[in-house]
């Protein structure tokens, strides 16, 4: 067996890989609860405080290409400490931060290590196990993401409440801190000197063009980008409509997010059993038309139909399922066609998603200011979302074209040509 597997079998990699991949997870959501309180704090606007979440979600796509390409260049182990690190030194600012500037100084600063772990942590992965050992890390960072997203906002609720909203910045500082001390001190380096590449960023960025261009990625991707740019609609909203229109306190906001993961993990399931028995063209057929329903309960809200907290959570629940049902499929059916350059394709990936996750928060944002005098916060995510349910239902019914060509898996060889 080799070295590196023998490591990757080991409890202490599991261990630090979970642990690592929480980081993120955690630092993305905990501060959610306090966004009202500090928005009121630094008397800065809604739409002002959903930036804090776009210019993270920016920084976080564009820097994860070049995290990629420098653990390659660099080895694994130091990319993924100095991303700890630089967190950490985000956290600390947006902790102290008096100012929405300072604020935004500390966001950026989190977004530039958080680049540099979920994709060097898959490649660490990919170095280190064999492909049982791979499935099975996978399976749990998904599990702990499902748990974190619920249990981030409730830690950020707890500590909001009795400490004030700068104790959600502190809590990811120190455990941040443990986690790159235990990294220093136990975490192995998985990438071998002569494996390494040089540094190109310039034969990187034509490879990305001509994924982005290529309809075997973007297109069976497309459907997940838009539910992307949901996610990051909801992000910037939630706080203000369940906080401030609804009254929830900072706790049972934390706690309201269980509907999101009771969908997602709803929706996995029932994509696994539609994909066992019958064809990925059917899972996305079906798709269409649940994002059509979707997209008109969401109208509902919009124009009054549905109200009240039980009617949003409920619709929003039926969203995460179906953004669990589709979201597995399309991810992995995007990597499918370029099989053999797989480690950029998943950093191409994560950064259009991320993208769409700043885009949906940005768009929000902008909708809350130019319509505050005549939508509520409600209102304006709904409509957003509305628009974005039926791009998916387009992006799902031209992706079935795609998917029923079953693109042979060494299309990857042609990617070079259009880079070239």
């Amino acid at each position: 067996m080799p070295k590196q597997h023998i490591y990757g079998d080991s409890a202490m990699f599991a261990f630090m890989v979970l642990f690592t991949g929480a980081i993120v997870r955690i630092g993305a959501s905990i501060y959610l609860p306090a966004m009202p309180e500090i928005s009121e704090a630094m008397h800065i606007s809604k739409a002002m405080m959903s930036n804090t979440l776009s210019v993270y979600f920016v920084v976080f796509a564009l820097f994860t290409l070049v995290s990629g390409m420098l653990s390659d260049a660099y080895g694994r182990r130091h990319i993924l400490l100095a991303g700890m690190a630089l967190f950490s030194l985000g956290a600390a600012v947006c902790a102290v931060s008096e100012s929405y500037e300072m604020l935004m100084t500390g966001r950026v600063i989190q977004a530039l290590g958080a680049s540099m772990v979920p994709g060097t942590l898959m490649a660490m992965i990919r170095d280190a196990c064999d492909d049982m050992r791979v499935v099975s890390l996978m399976g749990w960072l998904t599990v702990l993401s499902g748990l974190f997203l619920v249990a981030a906002p409730i830690i950020g609720g707890v500590l909001t409440h009795f400490f004030g909203w700068s104790a959600n910045f502190w809590f990811l500082v120190f455990f941040t801190l443990a986690v790159l001390g235990l990294g220093i001190f136990r975490m192995h380096e998985t990438h071998p000197l002569h494996a390494r590449v040089p540094f190109a960023p310039r034969e990187t960025l034509k490879y990305t063009a001509a994924m982005l261009k290529s309809p075997a990625f973007m297109l069976v991707l497309s459907p997940v980008v838009t539910f992307y740019a949901v996610q990051g609609a909801f992000l910037a909203s939630a706080p203000f409509i369940l906080m401030e229109q609804y009254g929830l306190s900072p706790v049972l906001f934390g706690i309201s997010n269980l509907n999101i993961v009771i969908g997602l993990f709803s929706g996995r399931y029932l994509g696994m059993f539609i994909l066992k028995h019958h064809t990925p063209q059917k899972l996305y057929r079906y798709a269409t038309l649940l994002s059509v329903g979707v997209a008109l309960l969401f109208a509902g809200i919009a124009v009054g139909w549905f109200s009240g907290l039980w009617a949003f959570l409920i619709i929003a629940g039926i969203f995460a399922l179906l953004f669990g049902m589709v979201a597995p499929l399309g991810m992995k059916s995007s990597l499918t066609a370029f099989r053999t350059v797989s480690g950029m394709a998943a950093a191409v990936q994560t950064s259009t998603l991320f993208a769409a996750s700043a885009a949906g928060s940005a768009l929000t944002g902008a909708m809350i200011h130019t319509f505050s005098s005549t939508l509520d916060v409600e209102a304006v995510f709904a409509l957003v979302c509305l628009l974005l349910c039926l791009l998916a239902a387009i992006g799902t019914t031209k992706a079935q074209k795609v998917l029923a060509a079953d693109i042979p898996p060494d299309s990857a060889i042609c990617l070079k040509k259009e880079a070239d």
